[in-house]
């Protein structure tokens, strides 16, 4: 008995079913890491072209409004490396840096409250250079003499050093978000998630959803924003969601848009009957010029 050689459109059907064997167990993994994992990062919305189903996102703690520091130490390694101004003095604008954030941090500042105190802090450092070049008055002369007789130095690894620092808190504080502070909403239900815990749901009361944009530079970087919940017991606040100030937050305004279900069937269904089909098109005979229709003589 002899095998009768496989044809080439066998061979071609084969080859994608062996790929498909070989990649299905890598595409399910993937599958459930980004469902359970991934769709919560960037903030996934489950919709069609009627309503908006269900939003999943992660919220961060106060560690995020630290960041900052990574940037500025970057900016004051350059500085000191340049030797643009004295001795002593970036390492005083790095803690001038690290109070605003412990203090937005602390207080709760938004961007307002955060800008003025930016502002009064440059206006304080501009007063100080302005008296010294311009005026023979200087009120800051004995700050500028107090560091300099500090003779406080660090090395440039110290700049590169609390960049690490402070980007290896806010990986930490992203992977808590990930295992701890992932949320789902509904119509209906606000679903918390937490690693190795059982779920916690709370329903939605009175549409208790609001959105407010505390950080600049997080709205800037991440579109960040808190969100509200408000319940019986108390309001709850989701702090630094990302994308909840923009393409989030619309879809989370879209979905409290709150319609009963009974609504939204019949807007399917006056949908439907709104479009015309052509077997639908009748034909109807032309009137006379008299306007009556000429049905032909009278019978007897």
């Amino acid at each position: 008995m002899t095998n009768k050689p496989q044809s080439p459109d066998s061979q071609k059907s084969g080859l994608p079913l062996l790929l498909k064997i070989v990649v299905w167990p890598f595409s399910a993994l993937f599958r459930v890491l980004y469902d359970s994992w991934l769709s919560y990062l960037h903030g996934k919305v489950l919709r069609d072209n009627y309503r908006i189903y269900s939003i999943k996102f992660i919220w961060y703690g106060d560690s995020v409004y630290l960041h900052p520091m990574i940037w500025g130490s970057l900016v004051l390694f350059f500085v000191a490396k340049s030797d643009l101004i004295g001795s002593g003095w970036p390492v005083l604008i790095w803690f001038i840096l690290l109070s605003l954030c412990i203090l937005t941090v602390i207080y709760n500042f938004d961007i307002f409250k955060a800008g003025i105190l930016v502002v009064c802090v440059a206006a304080i450092f501009g007063l100080a250079y302005i008296s010294k070049s311009e005026w023979q008055w200087n009120p800051f002369g004995w700050l500028r003499d107090y560091v300099q007789g500090l003779n406080v130095t660090v090395s440039h690894g110290f700049y590169i050093a609390s960049a690490w620092v402070f980007a290896l808190l806010i990986s930490a504080e992203v992977i808590w978000a990930w295992l701890f502070n992932r949320v789902e909403l509904d119509e209906s239900y606000v679903y918390e998630r937490r690693f190795l815990q059982g779920t916690s749901r709370e329903p939605i009361f009175a549409r208790g959803l609001k959105r407010e944009t505390k950080d600049l530079l997080e709205l800037i970087i991440m579109g960040a924003g808190d969100i509200k919940h408000r319940t019986k017991s108390g309001t709850r606040v989701f702090k630094n969601v990302p994308g909840a100030s923009l393409g989030l937050g619309r879809a989370i305004d879209d979905m409290l848009d709150h319609r009963l279900p009974g609504e939204i069937g019949m807007e399917r269904a006056a949908d439907e009957s709104d479009q015309v089909m052509p077997s639908d098109a009748g034909f109807e005979e032309p009137p006379d010029d008299d306007g009556i229709h000429d049905d032909g003589p009278e019978t007897p």
